[in-house]
């Protein structure tokens, strides 16, 4: 009996609840996962086997190639290093993206993930956000006047990780609970299903009151995904419902929920600041400032950008020089970051890892993991998730995991137990 497969379940389920829970643990963890993948472990009789070789990877390229694709994004930076320039500065922006060859490689070494696998990873992420959701709004009715108060003015609710990346684990979850409830997936009982499904409606309720329009957006998007894809199993009516009451929710959530109603009317009014040219002190105008930024140096270094060396030092002189600020932002993009830093030749290499794996006639062919992928990418239109710590394990952990699942319903393999 090998203890190897047993393991990585048990290291993913951590990961995911660590996306909410520990920082530190999404640091270590991918190095633990990595490790235990590359080694056999056998009880009956005990034996220790390294299986991490260049032979086995090599071998692995043409049965996992939709996995393995991630792992170009690593070597990105890793070969920047011959124009880096500044060695510290490129090793600062270079070893948080270990994840993106621990990871890949590890789930490669591994047998495809069943469905039960898959659920109880994903219902980890589900607890914790359920869980941490109830504190938050403690903290919100607490001070219900302070906080609606500052999401008038771009302000955000106490969240356990940054609001941000927290309200995409919030959407994630939302749609995840919605799916697990419409496919009649279970762990053992019956019963389960409706306990997503009213999941499904309390995390989309609590959305509304996280009042993060990176999150909201995204869940929407899913939303509208889901629909698209259920389409052909849904008779007119129920189409024209679900799709009703998706456009009716943002309005009552505008009526009924203060926090959401504050934060439209600042969105509104801080791009009617911005196309005035005073907005230099609002959440969105820095975003909007932060995308010219990243765009202005990537094209004064066109064909291979400036290098993970010398990026944050072109922000910071352009932020001076342009704008006139001291205090600069990386472009809320994640695009537009990897042309900034690798020019049109990192941004194509960039593009083919996020898309190669939807070229496959298997990604599509459970609803949950594609609506998922697309959320996930989303989500880089307006932050650049894949420079930090849980946005990069979390996109890595859901869109793998998912990947490793649709790969033994391809292969034929047991896809619940």
């Amino acid at each position: 009996m090998s203890l190897r497969h047993p393991i990585a379940v048990f290291l993913c389920m951590v990961m995911a609840m660590a996306l909410i829970w520990s920082k530190a643990l999404l640091s270590i963890f991918p190095v633990v996962f990595a490790i235990f993948t590359a080694v056999e472990i056998e009880i009956e009789p005990f034996k220790i086997k390294w299986v991490l070789t260049p032979k086995n990877v090599i071998s692995l390229i043409p049965y996992k190639p939709f996995i393995l694709v991630f792992t170009l994004y690593f070597l990105l930076f890793f070969v920047s290093i011959g124009y880096a320039g500044d060695i510290a500065e490129w090793w600062k922006l270079t070893h948080p993206k270990f994840p993106f060859l621990l990871i890949p490689l590890g789930f490669a070494m591994l047998r495809p993930f069943s469905r039960r696998e898959y659920m109880l990873i994903t219902l980890c992420m589900i607890v914790m956000a359920v869980w941490s959701s109830i504190w938050v709004q403690v903290a919100f009715y607490s001070e219900h006047y302070l906080f609606s108060q500052s999401l008038g003015f771009g302000g955000s609710l106490p969240t356990p990780v940054n609001h941000i990346r927290y309200s995409v684990v919030v959407a994630l979850s939302m749609i995840i609970c919605l799916a697990f409830a419409i496919e009649g997936w279970k762990l053992k009982y019956a019963w389960e299903r409706w306990v997503y499904g009213f999941f499904a409606i309390y995390l989309f309720y609590f959305l509304h009151v996280l009042s993060v329009r990176s999150g909201l957006a995204i869940a929407y998007a899913g939303l509208f995904l889901m629909i698209i894809f259920y389409a052909r199993k849904l008779v007119r009516w129920k189409q024209l419902a679900l799709l009703g009451m998706i456009i009716l929710a943002p309005f009552l959530a505008y009526k009924l929920v203060p926090g959401f109603q504050q934060k439209v009317n600042y969105t509104i009014y801080d791009l009617g600041q911005f196309r005035q040219e005073q907005g230099n002190q609002y959440s969105d105008s820095e975003r909007w400032d932060s995308w010219r930024a990243g765009i202005t140096i990537g094209n004064q270094h066109p064909f291979f950008g400036t290098g993970p060396g010398h990026f944050r030092a072109e922000l910071a002189k352009y932020y001076k020089d342009e704008l006139n600020k001291e205090n600069w932002t990386r472009p809320h993009n994640q695009f537009i970051n990897v042309f900034a830093e690798f020019g049109l030749f990192g941004l194509s290499v960039f593009l083919f890892v996020m898309l190669y794996p939807m070229t496959f006639r298997s990604f599509w062919k459970q609803p949950l993991i594609p609506t998922l992928y697309i959320m996930l990418l989303l989500s880089m239109l307006v932050e650049h998730p894949l420079d930090t710590e849980i946005g990069t394990v979390m996109f890595l952990l859901i869109t793998i995991l998912g990947l490793s699942y649709l790969d033994g319903l391809e292969k034929g393999f047991n896809s619940v137990s």
